[in-house]
């Protein structure tokens, strides 16, 4: 679900001193985090950050995760699609964590290298299945700046804090769950039997008519054996028929 927007910067205030002296001071700033976790079980957290003019390049940024009073800064931004990178991580039930994205000034020069990224940020709660309802959470985004002093050494450092409005107006929000297991993969499919190539014949029977005792064969002999033609076959119906007819007119006189 969206929690904030974010904006990360490394950069100086201005591109040169202008008519006011020290104006081209630098300023870092990163996004805040403070996350509470009201419940009374342990979880599992997903920040998903995303950005796309510029998207995020993951080698200029720095991710701190403070859960126990000292910094972390293990584990960094993974790809989870295009202009989207996640950071997972836990929070003990009752607990209180702050999270930290920020320019990596360990490996960049404030002088040389600019930083400039803007975008929104979602959270959710990592379930290993979508059984359970939304648990709470209270989330406190701001940025925090630092104003660097000037190429000429001039001006001191300064700080800046704001608080960041949340997408639903309060610190007390009700989180989303998504399964923290990946989607099963698609099982290969079960391919049809090929047909058998010059599968053996059956032989089909040939059907025969009744046969009928006493007919004559073609040769002039009786057989009980040969098949009747259709004339004849019709020739015997008919004299049954009329010897049943015969015996009713009898039985009625």
């Amino acid at each position: 679900m969206l929690l904030s927007t974010f904006e990360l910067l490394l950069k100086p205030i201005t591109p040169n001193p202008g008519t006011v002296a020290g104006s081209d001071r630098g300023i870092l700033q990163g996004y805040f985090l403070n996350v509470a976790n009201p419940t009374n079980r342990n979880l599992r957290i997903r920040l998903r950050f995303n950005a796309t003019t510029p998207s995020i390049n993951p080698t200029e940024l720095l991710n701190i995760l403070d859960t126990g009073g000292t910094n972390n800064f293990a584990g960094s931004l993974v790809a989870d699609g295009p202009n989207r990178f996640r950071y997972d991580f836990g929070l003990s039930a009752g607990d209180t964590g702050l999270f930290i994205l920020q320019p990596n000034i360990l490996s960049l020069d404030p002088a040389a290298d600019q930083v400039e990224v803007r975008g929104f940020v979602e959270v959710f709660i990592l379930v290993p299945f979508f059984c359970r309802n939304p648990s709470p959470l209270l989330l406190t985004p701001e940025h925090r700046g630092t104003f660097l002093s000037s190429p000429g050494g001039n001006g001191e450092f300064d700080q800046l804090a704001v608080s960041l409005p949340t997408a639903t107006g309060a610190s007390l929000m009700e989180v989303d769950t998504i399964s923290s297991f990946p989607p099963f993969p698609n099982p290969n499919p079960i391919p049809f039997p090929r047909p058998i190539p010059n599968p053996i014949p059956f032989p089909i029977p040939t059907p025969t008519l009744p046969v009928t005792p006493g007919l004559i064969d073609s040769n002039g002999a009786e057989n009980a054996s040969v098949q009747p033609d259709l004339a004849q076959i019709l020739t015997v119906m008919a004299e049954r028929i009329e010897s049943i007819e015969n015996g009713l007119a009898v039985s009625q006189r």
